[in-house]
Formats: structure tokens, C-alpha cells, sequence
């Protein structure tokens, strides 16, 4: 596990084409969207404009899909019924949602339980679900916790059944995005793309690789500095995301609360300013980043240690503005921070 300092708040990802573009004879092809509630595009590289904008359209398209089966803001949605329907019953469900909460409760064994699709009784409770912001009291987390905890989520593959007990909801916003993004991946290698980013609200996957790159150069970027990085992860058949506090909060009485969660103190976790999670696949990225943010570094080597090709990086605060970030895994040379804004921890 290695320290390093910089003076930065936090770090998100965002897909540096302009940089690789401006060093090649042909830019990439781009396609942006809005959907599951943010910004997602699509850049292809070595393909022409025309099969390179269908390519993107039909990947959008998968998005969409994704998105009016798993969302929670949809009461005509596959997963808003499964919530409003079990009460305590069987509920059938597709082969495809059923897949996904069963990966689901995978990691939230393999994150020692830090991640957990039924935290939704909390996040409504804490107000990040639209409704009023006011500081629950110990009783009311307490009340909301007895609705939480993946094993009491009883799944029947046979019958594609899954079972939530009365007043348990689940919510997939920490694995949706990162899901859509592999399937979307699916469509372009399916259509012929070999060179690709994708990226859902900074939940990316790239393949193939960026003009003049061995792979997808990713930054590492700084909130208060606009567009400025910190650092770049190259990335070449794999996913990446980062789970941070920074932009989606709720202030109460002047002060901030974060909206990551930890499931069993049902409180919000403030020891963490991000976790940038590298991974095979985008859902194993998506769901790592929230469950290692909660964890943190310590924790988050022992939950490593089982998972192949995984790595992380964090930033934990230190010293007012400053930060100290710490990497958990090899990264194998691909990680690369900016002289003067990143370097060696003294200690």
C-alpha cells in the first residue's frame, strides 16, 4: 500500500480525448447522451463516422433500455415493482435483473457487507431521494436498519423469483450504471468496434485502444481546478470508476452529509474522499468503488486480496485542504501523477 500527498479536496475520472485527439492525424468519433440521471458518452477511434455514429446510437439505445428496467425513479420500472410487489413474497423477475442482484450480493460479500443494494430505506430516510433534508434521530436510523442487510434477500434461480421482506427496498444505483456500461460495450464489440470508451456518469470501460496510445488514457481530476488533473490511469480492456462525496450531498442545520452510506452503521461515511476502483468489468468497478470507499484502505486490502486484477486508489483528507492518497493493488506502471501536484508522502 503506497502514500502519496497532493493538495487537492478529491479526484474524479474523465476521459482525456481532446489530449489523445490533438496528438493524432484523425479525432475520434464522440456521441453524448443524458441518461440514468447523468452525462454518458461514447468515443470510437479507427472507424469511420458513419458506422461509428450507428455504433454509438445503438449502444444509447442500450442505455436507455437498461435504464427503464433498474431505475428507482420510475414507478413503471421492473425493479420499482419488485420493490412496491414482494412484501414478504416471491416476486418473478427477469432472467436479467435476477442476474444482476445475485452479482449484486456477491460483492456485497465480497465488500464484507460495506456495499448493499437494500441501503434504500436509509437513502430515503437521509433525504436522497427527494424528500425533505433533516438529520434522522438514532431511533429512526435504527427503524431504517431493520430493513437492511442483502442476506435477508431471498433468491430462487429456478423459478427467476427473488423475495424481499415487507418494507425492504432495493436500490441499484451503485451497480446500474456500471452494468449498462457493459452491455453497451457488448453492442459496440458486436458491431465491430475494436477501439472504444465508454463512460456513464465516470463509470468507463475501455477496449481496444485511443490513437497514438497503448490503451485509453483516463485523468485523475481536480474539482477545484475545473478541467485540471492531478494524474491519468492508461486503461486497455477494463473498467474503472470512482464513488466520492464531493458533488452529491445534503446539508443540514450548515453542515454536509455525503450520500455514500455505510449499511451497517446506516450513517454517512466521511473518513473517505474518494475511491477510484480499477476492474475487469464495469459492475465489478461500479459496486468496489462504493463498497472500498465505505471500507476504506485497510479494509479495502483484505476485500482485494480475494478479487483478481483489482486495484485501488484513494484519497483520504489530511491537513485542511490537503490529501493523502493511497493505492491498494499494482497498478503496474499505469497509474501516472502530475509533477507539483502529486508526490511521495514524507512519511
Amino acid at each position: 500500500m503506497k502514500r502519496l500527498n497532493g493538495k487537492i479536496l478529491t479526484s474524479i475520472l474523465v476521459a482525456m480525448t481532446s489530449l489523445i485527439a490533438a496528438c493524432s492525424d484523425s479525432a475520434p468519433y464522440t456521441k453524448e447522451t443524458f441518461v440514468m440521471g447523468t452525462k454518458a458518452w461514447v468515443t470510437i477511434a479507427g472507424m469511420g463516422y458513419r458506422e461509428a455514429e450507428k455504433a454509438a446510437s445503438e449502444a444509447f439505445r442500450e442505455m436507455y433500455r437498461i435504464e427503464s428496467v433498474m431505475s428507482n425513479w420510475r414507478s413503471t420500472s421492473e425493479i420499482s415493482r419488485l420493490n412496491a410487489e414482494s412484501n414478504g413474497e416471491p416476486f418473478t423477475v427477469s432472467r436479467e435483473l435476477y442476474s444482476l442482484i445475485d452479482s449484486s450480493l456477491y460483492y456485497s460479500k465480497a465488500s464484507f457487507g460495506a456495499f448493499d443494494i437494500t441501503v434504500r430505506p436509509l437513502v430515503i430516510l437521509w433525504g436522497f431521494q427527494g424528500g425533505p433534508a433533516t438529520l434522522p434521530s438514532d431511533d429512526e436510523i435504527a427503524r431504517a436498519l431493520a430493513l437492511v442487510g442483502y442476506g435477508k434477500v431471498t433468491l430462487d434461480a429456478p423459478h427467476s423469483t427473488v423475495t424481499l421482506p415487507a418494507g425492504m427496498q432495493i436500490d441499484l444505483a451503485g451497480v446500474a450504471k456500471g452494468y449498462a456500461v457493459d452491455r453497451c460495450v457488448g453492442v459496440l464489440k458486436g458491431l465491430g468496434v475494436t477501439n472504444a470508451l465508454v463512460n456513464i456518469g465516470g463509470n468507463i470501460f475501455a477496449f481496444g485502444k485511443g490513437p497514438g496510445e497503448r490503451g485509453w488514457r483516463i485523468g485523475i481530476r481536480d474539482p477545484r481546478g475545473g478541467m485540471e488533473t492531478v494524474g491519468s490511469l492508461l486503461l486497455r480492456n477494463e473498467a474503472v470508476a470512482t464513488s466520492g462525496n464531493y458533488e452529491n450531498f445534503v446539508e443540514i442545520d450548515g453542515k454536509r452529509y455525503g450520500h455514500i452510506l455505510d449499511p451497517r452503521t446506516g450513517k454517512p461515511v466521511s473518513q473517505v474522499l474518494s475511491a477510484t476502483v480499477v476492474a475487469p468489468t464495469g459492475l465489478e468497478s461500479d459496486a468496489l468503488s462504493t463498497g472500498l470507499f465505505v471500507l476504506g484502505p485497510e479494509r479495502a486490502m483484505q476485500a482485494i486480496a480475494s478479487l483478481e486484477h483489482v486495484r485501488a486508489l484513494f484519497a483520504l483528507p489530511r491537513r485542511d485542504t490537503e490529501i493523502t492518497y493511497t493505492e491498494v493493488g499494482d497498478f503496474k506502471g499505469r497509474l501516472m501523477r502530475e509533477k507539483g501536484k502529486t508526490h511521495p508522502d514524507p512519511q
